[in-house]
């Protein structure tokens, strides 16, 4: 019989934070409700699996899939979604930074008929500046130039019916960005709002590189815009280039202007230097495209436990 609830945690490099974890869950989800959790490591290097295993061992309703690599946070999520049964599904972090406490706040949404439940954290001043507003500008710049509505602040804690679970399993694109898929997909949606607490332990893994690059996954899956964007500078600056071009020709001819070095060096360093940034937006969408048609697994596995 499956599962009432399904709860997917990520795991690398977490060798101090699961026993906690999983205590902090036994303790926070209502006695009512019968559940699991999936912990997925990906691709750890610590002693996170031997940790894992020791606590599958002792908890059945604990499950493990070990991945063969590190194959990143939003696999790793897609992996539990493929696997997870339970009526309703939770998706949060592994470090204690999205408090089990409001587990029972989502389950009451989920009760009063939300299918999916978005957690967004209510001290964001605490967080740093430049994290804090760049966080912010990327949501809404994503709003202005896709079709999402995405929940500004929502990270990767929510829950979903398992209803929205079967739809979601079936986006199997490389580059994912599960935020915007699931902001993309519908159905009745909620919102709570909790307090992030700290690291339990060590530090995160989520460096300002790879949120760049699930940044630019996010813009690239759902928005055509930096393409039309390349296009109209192309032809603001061409026809404008025509004419000065005309009026050279005119004035050489008519006055016997010299022309000047400076103007034409000018000029092509800068419209070499736009070509260049318009192949590298174009190289994004082409490489997205590279890794779709190749049809590749999303992730490997090594074991699997209960």
């Amino acid at each position: 019989m499956p599962a009432d609830i399904s709860i997917i945690a990520p795991v690398y490099n977490e060798e101090a934070n699961l026993e906690a974890f999983f205590t902090n869950l036994n303790e926070a989800i209502p006695p009512s409700y019968k559940w699991e959790v999936w912990f997925i490591d990906d691709g750890s290097t610590d002693s996170s699996p031997e940790i894992i295993r020791a606590l599958c061992q002792k908890n059945k309703n604990i499950k493990a899939i070990f991945f063969a690599k590190n194959f990143g946070h939003q696999i790793a999520l897609t992996a539990g979604l493929d696997h997870a049964k339970g009526r309703a599904v939770i998706t949060m972090d592994s470090d204690l930074q999205h408090p089990p406490e409001s587990i029972p706040a989502m389950l009451t949404e989920w009760a009063g008929g939300a299918q999916i439940v978005f957690a967004v954290r209510d001290n964001t001043k605490e967080l740093s500046w430049f994290k804090r507003t760049t966080s912010s500008l990327f949501y809404k710049i994503l709003k202005i130039i896709s079709h999402l509505d995405l929940v500004n602040g929502a990270a990767d804690f929510r829950l979903l019916d398992q209803k929205v679970v079967a739809y979601l399993i079936q986006y199997r694109e490389r580059d994912r960005f599960l935020r915007g898929i699931i902001s993309d997909i519908g159905f009745r949606q909620k919102v709570i709002a909790y307090s992030e607490k700290p690291r339990h332990a060590g530090t995160s893994k989520y460096s300002l590189f790879k949120m760049l690059r699930l940044a630019v996954s996010g813009i690239v899956s759902f928005s055509s815009f930096p393409l039309r964007v390349c296009s109209m500078i192309g032809f603001s600056i061409a026809l404008p280039s025509m004419l000065y071009a005309g009026a050279i020709i005119y004035d050489k001819l008519v006055n016997g202007a010299p022309t000047g070095i400076a103007s034409i060096l000018t000029g092509v360093f800068f419209i070499g230097g736009l070509q260049l940034i318009f192949i590298g937006v174009l190289g994004e969408y082409l490489m997205t495209i590279f890794k779709e048609v190749k049809q590749r697994p999303l992730y490997c596995v090594t074991e699997t436990i209960n």
